[in-house]
Order: C-alpha cells, then sequence, then structure tokens
C-alpha cells in the first residue's frame, strides 16, 4: 500500500466509525446520559480536549471507537481514582460551602478556594454526597452533597461529568436506551445515502435502475432487434424489475436459449435468444450482450441514490443470512481486507472511495444490527428481554452475556485477520 492508500483507508474508516459513535452520543446527549468520553480510533492516546464534561480523544489504531457512557461497565476505569482512602480537593458552588460542582484528583497543589478531604464514601446512586475526613489531626469528618453536574478533574485535559443515577444509560427509559443503542446504526445508513445522493450528482450520467437496455453490437440481443431504451421485464418466466434481477436471471439460466420479454414504448414484444458463451479469467459465461443503460435527468439521478441504497442494503442482509446458514471465514473481511479494497478504490479514483464509503457505512450499519451482545444488535435485543420482562437483567446475567459478546467478537476479529493475512 502507497501513502495515497493509507490515507485513504484511515479517512474512510475514521469517517464511517466517526459517523457510527456520533450516532450514540447525540441520542445520549439529547436524553441527559452524562458521556465520559467520546473516542475514536484503538489504543494509546495521541490527542485529548475536554469540553462541556465530555473528553474527545483521538487514538493511535484507526480500526474502531467508542462512547463512554455513565453506567456502562467501563466507567470503573473513571471512577477508579474515586476510591475511599483517596486524598482529593473539593470546590464548592457557592460561599456556603455545602454543595460541591469539582473534585479535583489532578497534581495541581491545593488553594485557599478547596477543601482537603480523604475519601471515605461517594455515593452517587442514591444521596449523591461525598463523606470524608476533612482534617485528619483532628479526625473531623464532613458530609458534602454533590452538584447535579459536579466536574471530576483528573488532570488539565482530562476533566468529566459525575453521573447521577437518572442520568446514567441503564436508568433511563428502556425505549430511549433502544434509540440510543440504534442511533449509530441509523447514522451509517444516513451517511451511505447521503453518499450516493452525492455519487448521483457527481457523475456524468447514472445507471437506470430499472431493466432498461443498451444492447452491444454483435451480441445475440442486437442481433434479434432488440435497441437502446428498451426495458427487460421477463425472463423466460421470471419477471424483472432491476438490473440485477436480470443479471441474475440470466445467470441462472445457462446456456439454453432465454425467452425475453420486453417493453419498447408502449408495445410490450417477446423473442427468443441463444446467450453467448464466453470464458474469462477461467470461468464460463453466458451473455445477452446487454449493457446497463444510463440517464442524467434529476429524476433518474434521484432514483439511482435509492435503488443503490436499496440494492446495497438488500445484498448485504442476503450475505450476512447467507453466512449464518453457511458458515465461512472467506466470506467476512476485517481491516485488512478493508484496507486492501480502499487502496483499490483510491487507485480506482475519488468516485470509486465515495462509493465504497457509502458500501462499506451500509456494512458497518447491518453488521452492528446483528443481535450478538457488545454489539448494538445485542443490545437492542437486551432492551427488548428487559421490556418483555418489566425488569433488567441481573448484573452478574448481563456481565457474563457481555464478556461472552466480547471475547466472540475478539477471537473472530483474530480468526478474519489471519484469514485475510493467508489470502
Amino acid at each position: 500500500m502507497n501513502l495515497t492508500s493509507i490515507v485513504a483507508f484511515i479517512l474512510v474508516f475514521g469517517l464511517i466509525v466517526t459517523v457510527h459513535e456520533f450516532g450514540h452520543f447525540f441520542a445520549a446527549k439529547k436524553f441527559g446520559v452524562v458521556v465520559y468520553e467520546f473516542s475514536i480510533g484503538m489504543g494509546p492516546k495521541i490527542f485529548g480536549k475536554n469540553w462541556h464534561g465530555t473528553n474527545y480523544v483521538l487514538r493511535i489504531l484507526p480500526v474502531g471507537g467508542y462512547v463512554l457512557m455513565a453506567g456502562a461497565d467501563q466507567q470503573n476505569e473513571y471512577l477508579e481514582d474515586l476510591r475511599p482512602g483517596k486524598l482529593v480537593k473539593l470546590r464548592f458552588s457557592d460561599d456556603t460551602q455545602q454543595i460541591v460542582n469539582q473534585i479535583d484528583i489532578s497534581d495541581s497543589p491545593a488553594d485557599s478556594s478547596t477543601q482537603l478531604m480523604r475519601i471515605k464514601e461517594l455515593d452517587i446512586n442514591q444521596a449523591f454526597v461525598i463523606s470524608g475526613t476533612i482534617n485528619e489531626s483532628q479526625n473531623l469528618d464532613a458530609s458534602y452533597h454533590l452538584a447535579e453536574e459536579t466536574q471530576i478533574k483528573i488532570s488539565e485535559d482530562r476533566i468529566f461529568e459525575l453521573a447521577p443515577r437518572n442520568r446514567q444509560l441503564p436508568n433511563i427509559a428502556i425505549w430511549k436506551q433502544a434509540i440510543v443503542n440504534f442511533a449509530g446504526p441509523l447514522m451509517n445508513f444516513l451517511l451511505a445515502f447521503v453518499l450516493f445522493i452525492g455519487l448521483s450528482a457527481a457523475l456524468p450520467r447514472v445507471p437506470l435502475s430499472n431493466g432498461q437496455i443498451n444492447p452491444m453490437a454483435g451480441y445475440p440481443a442486437a442481433k434479434q432487434g432488440l435497441k437502446k431504451g428498451d426495458v427487460i421485464t421477463r425472463i423466460n418466466t421470471r419477471s424483472v424489475h432491476s438490473w440485477n434481477q436480470l443479471t441474475q436471471a440470466v445467470t441462472s439460466v445457462g446456456d439454453r436459449p432465454i425467452k425475453v420479454t420486453f417493453r419498447r414504448g408502449n408495445q410490450q414484444l417477446t423473442v427468443s435468444i441463444q446467450p453467448r458463451r464466453a470464458v474469462e479469467s477461467g470461468q464460463t459465461r453466458y451473455l445477452l450482450g446487454v449493457e446497463q443503460d444510463t440517464g442524467s435527468s434529476l429524476t433518474q439521478r434521484v432514483n439511482y441514490a435509492f435503488s443503490s441504497f436499496y440494492q446495497g442494503a438488500t445484498t448485504i442482509g442476503s450475505a450476512f443470512l447467507h453466512l449464518i446458514t453457511h458458515p465461512s471465514l472467506d466470506q467476512l473481511g476485517g481491516p485488512v481486507a478493508i484496507a486492501q479494497t480502499t487502496s483499490s478504490a483510491a487507485a480506482a479514483g475519488f468516485l470509486s472511495v465515495v462509493s465504497l464509503t457509502a458500501f462499506l457505512s451500509l456494512n458497518i450499519g447491518i453488521f452492528n444490527l446483528i443481535p450478538i451482545p457488545v454489539l448494538d444488535g445485542g443490545k437492542l435485543l437486551l432492551n427488548l428481554i428487559q421490556a418483555i420482562r418489566r425488569k433488567p437483567l441481573s448484573e452478574k446475567t448481563n456481565q457474563v452475556v457481555m464478556i461472552s459478546g466480547v471475547v466472540f467478537i475478539i477471537l473472530l476479529m483474530i480468526a478474519v485477520t489471519i484469514n485475510d493475512l493467508l489470502r
């Protein structure tokens, strides 16, 4: 891979991941859930910036991302520094020094506006208070209420908001949790559609989604009288409504004569065509000798965007269903395969990269809806189970389910990556 291919891969994957995670982030924020971190990439941090109580982080490996919300299991990574025995600096929201609005655990020195405390208890689920020793020489204890938007300052670039119980993801309404979980894939679908719209506007002419054809000179279709603009509606007894259906219907027939029904203006005509045998890369194909016709009107461009989205989604959905019924690693591609495909698209030009990005965004969106724990589809399934049971799964059961999902995804990614490298 050259530098252009590497940059293209980072931009394509980065855009898809950012849009996906933004969906979760936006929905969570709208429902009042505290978001600790919005992270793009995995591994060590390259850059971090705090804004409005959320840490925005760019990490070194461009192969994923996450939104860390209050109430998630991973929040312990943030809260572990607030354990009993920790010496902290408290800042108050007013002069009465009764309501704490910042707990400072950074290395910055204490000043006259702070109160030192060695934590004994931090309650963020019920009373929302912090208590501990404020004068160790006299063994003097105190307890303070926390403001609803109390900040925890770990360092100058790592500040997050402490979440009361009603602002933690597991404690908002089930339907809101479901929207937060679905918002990621939804944003992938919206990105794909926007990119297809962009393609439809950028291309000089767009392929028509119906069976409208442009016969190739010297091939069987042209010899049997088919003309540019004819719309094939039936192959033998099989109805045809799109170009994909046309190609599938012809492929399924093989070398036998085909009864082709087509529309020309107001006329409905039928002819019999013997496909031409062709061998390409060692594979035998049977051709009518027709190309997909193109157009340039606004209506045709809009139809192209909708049909590209629909056909991409149905193709990917069918592939996943086939994978479930006929499991095979050869049908899957990980970061290595995506990098290779992106490299090929980059070599073909900008519009090829845009088309690939749209298709990959659809792919990521649909993949995340598979009901596997840790994926959005698995979380949606747990939301449904919780709604039916009218109570959440026990903490132990939820941990077992999530850990199982994480292990499965990790093993799958390792196996897919190894298979990509071997290929």
